[in-house]
């Protein structure tokens, strides 16, 4: 089977106020970044634009790409769809928004290939996803083969646009692929945007200004701890905690869920309240503040997490294994004694058994002795200022 890649270009914009597509993109504008970096992985790249217009036409050619009118207009991602499936000769396409600019190059490609050894073994299938910890399956990043046009066309002709109700369970592949959290972000205004300039400029600094991604001085040192769930994270990290206190460290903790959680209890007023419909809940007492927040456009990101916090000597993560962020591996004897996860960036190790690193030549503590941890990271942060 033959793939190409889709770029939806046809969103509105009203949040952004402008057109995405060309907004200003490291040395590129948006557009010719996602085609730059995914030209590698595919040969042929499309663009799903609103309408067929000179300028679209212009930049097509420049770039090498074919631009693809909707046929059917306003009817949202669907309409993109129907119109590059029913127009192209490839028999797969993976979709991806122009305003998703860390999109995995890689898992596009693996998932093309994920849906091509479906269809091999069950022609029925049509669409291979990824499915979002919490926001379920993501259908804008994701490749449809030429066998579920009839579906969509029906679809159409009901005035049923909702994308997901194409994603059926027999119809549908969920990839089990990993990727970073990053693949999922979306620009959907001028604050994403300068988000993602900033995760820009931490891949590509040489592009940007010295102080482009600084804070106000300098940035706030961070490490995750990656392990399986039961391995004892919490349990070692309130020792931990203990012993940088007694350094005189300001400890901030970044701890994921991905299942979600609920702060405040049923039935007290700030619950009831937030599931009124109250957007951003802060609750103030004597000795704390909680600030309650509902993401309306997706997850943040672990970079935006990090560059939310203030007042800290070290930020502690737990959770988001999959990142490229700095890692502590913790291992535990006869339970959990190979690492889990990303293993980029990883720093040390904590176990409790000797651990042999090799090749790594990384340090290995004994979970028993939390301050010789303490130490190392005391020193990494005095090595950053």
């Amino acid at each position: 089977m033959s793939y190409a890649l889709v770029l939806l270009c046809g969103g509105l914009s009203t949040r952004m106020g402008t057109n995405k597509a060309f907004l200003p993109f490291g040395e590129y504008t948006l557009m010719e970044y996602q085609v730059r970096r995914f030209r590698p992985y595919f040969e042929k790249i499309y663009l799903s634009v609103p309408k067929m217009t000179d300028s679209w036409m212009q930049l097509a050619a420049r770039l090498d790409c074919t631009a693809i009118p909707d046929c059917v207009e306003k009817i949202g991602p669907l309409g993109g769809l129907y119109s590059c499936l029913s127009a192209v000769t490839e028999d797969l396409l993976f979709f991806t928004p122009v305003d998703a600019p860390f999109t995995s190059t890689n898992a596009a490609l693996t998932i093309c290939q994920t849906l091509e050894q479906a269809i091999e073994t069950n022609p029925s299938k049509y669409a291979c996803v990824l499915k979002h910890p919490t926001r379920g399956m993501q259908p804008l990043s994701a490749a449809y083969a030429k066998t579920c046009l009839p579906v969509i066309k029906h679809m159409i002709q009901a005035e049923n646009y909702r994308l997901r109700q194409l994603l059926t369970p027999e119809h549908t592949v969920i990839s089990d692929i990993l990727v970073p959290q990053e693949h999922f972000y979306n620009m959907n205004d001028m604050p994403s945007y300068y988000h993602a300039l900033q995760m820009l400029a931490e891949k590509q600094p040489a592009l940007f200004p010295p102080d482009f991604i600084s804070q106000s001085d300098q940035p706030i040192p961070y490490v995750s701890f990656s392990a399986k769930s039961g391995t004892g994270k919490t349990t070692y990290l309130e020792k931990l905690v203990a012993c940088l206190k007694e350094k005189g460290l300001r400890i901030a903790l970044i701890k994921h869920d991905a299942h979600g959680f609920e702060l405040d209890q049923p039935g007290k007023d700030s619950y009831r309240l937030r599931k009124a419909g109250v957007d951003t809940m802060i609750l103030c007492g004597p000795d704390q503040t909680a600030r309650l927040e509902n993401h309306t456009a997706g997850e943040p990101s672990l970079h935006q997490l990090i560059s939310s916090v203030k007042d800290a000597d070290l930020i502690l993560i737990e959770g988001y294994k999959f990142g490229s962020q700095p890692k502590i591996q913790l291992l535990r004897r006869g339970y959990h004694e190979t690492p889990v996860g990303n293993l980029e960036n990883t720093i040390a190790y904590v176990a409790d058994f000797p651990y042999d690193p090799t090749p790594e030549n990384l340090p290995v503590f004994d979970t028993t002795e939390p301050m010789k941890l303490a130490e190392f990271l005391f020193r990494v942060i005095r090595n950053k200022q």
